[in-house]
């Protein structure tokens, strides 16, 4: 019993002073015995572990103004890495993460989707040859999550319903069986809210505006689940269920038709021409803003009606919100609102460009730091 208090005690050692390397940039023995309250010879076997393990280094000396200058130690981010890939209809983005969630490569493949083995083979070899071109090693990679719209498994491992891109029934042995290490799929607006979580943690709704549009719900840190994958499926709320438009799910008047992309705008139209000419003051662009921001308003209010926190707005549209857009939407939130509201919930996203590659990438990470 009591061997088994002191390999306890060791482990917690060891993982706390990786966890508080973790937390900064870099720290010496004595500023590690004195946030833990260890003695320095502590410190000093459990560093050496940990640099045995390669999970923490020598990272130079810290700045000292009077006497020798400490050593700095700090973890090794690249001693770990995680796989994000996010699947869209006629491309796909991989990206590459370390142990702090840098971006260590970030590659789009204009690959058609198809629920094939030919597909998964040839975004497989892909993905490898992308860890080949980046001089990493496949002993580095600790998992790849794969972001794809669709409704998913409990146990990540099969898609239920893919109704948008036809990828229903899609398992990740279809693309393991190429892949030297395991495979994880997620609902695209799950990865989106961890990404944005991860650099700003705020539990809350996070309404993720693309082509489509997805909803996911964090609380305490954690992406909320149901056992039948529909963790996030708040974009079918109807707007207008009786004459509004046609939903790809079949009903209508659903938000996903009146707040979406695709629902701003026009064919051939991009989000950067249209901002353009909404910054121009094109008087048809503007009415079709006020009228979109009319919707995505209502549709804010009813999302947060059903849960009081935060809502953050995540996803493409956010490199184009700026104050004058916040101001707007919080007038019309404002005049929806039937009850006082103490303090402001809406928010703005910050992680525009590729947030479920990157997002689908932070679990595999999540879970090494985890077990450390």
């Amino acid at each position: 019993m009591l061997s088994s208090n002191m390999q306890s005690i060791q482990q917690s050692n060891y993982s706390d002073i990786y966890h508080l390397l973790y937390a900064h940039d870099k720290l010496s023995k004595q500023d590690i015995a004195d946030e833990l309250g260890l003695s320095l010879p502590t410190v000093s076997t459990n560093l050496q572990k940990l640099i045995n393990q390669q999970l923490v280094m020598k990272n130079g000396q810290l700045k000292s103004l009077i006497g020798r200058r400490a050593t700095a130690y700090s973890i090794d981010p690249n001693v770990g890495l995680s796989i994000g890939v996010e699947l869209y209809r006629t491309n796909a983005t991989i990206a590459i993460i370390n142990l702090r969630n840098d971006i260590l490569a970030l590659h789009t493949v204009n690959i058609p989707f198809a629920n094939d083995t030919e597909y998964c083979e040839v975004l497989s070899q892909q993905l490898l040859q992308l860890i080949r071109n980046k001089g990493l090693s496949l002993n580095q990679i600790t998992g790849a999550g794969i972001g794809i719209q669709g409704l998913i498994s409990n146990d990540g491992t099969t898609v239920l319903y893919g109704k948008i891109l036809g990828g229903t029934g899609m398992k990740t042995s279809d693309f393991s069986q190429y892949l030297p290490f395991p495979v994880t799929f997620y609902h695209d607006a799950d990865c989106v809210a961890v990404a944005e979580f991860a650099g700003t943690p705020t539990d809350g709704i996070f309404l993720s505006i693309n082509e489509h549009i997805g909803t996911a719900i964090i609380i305490n840190g954690q992406v909320l689940k149901s056992t039948s994958g529909r963790d996030g499926t708040m974009e079918h709320i109807t707007l207008n269920a009786v004459d509004g438009p046609v939903c790809y799910c079949g009903r209508r008047g659903c938000i996903e038709t009146y707040c979406s992309l695709s629902s701003l705008l026009q064919p051939n139209e991009t989000l950067a021409s249209f901002f353009s000419d909404l910054h121009q003051k094109k008087k048809a662009v503007v009415k079709r803003f006020e009228t979109y921001l009319d919707y995505l308003a209502d549709a804010i209010y009813n999302l947060h009606m059903f849960i009081d926190t935060p809502l953050i707005i995540a996803g493409e549209l956010t490199k184009y919100l700026n104050e004058t857009i916040y101001d707007a939407l919080k007038k019309r939130l404002k005049e929806r609102s039937v009850f006082p509201e103490n303090e402001e919930y809406l928010r703005f996203g910050k992680v525009g460009d590729h947030s479920v590659a990157i997002g689908a990438a932070i679990p595999a990470i999540n879970d090494l730091l985890a077990d450390i």
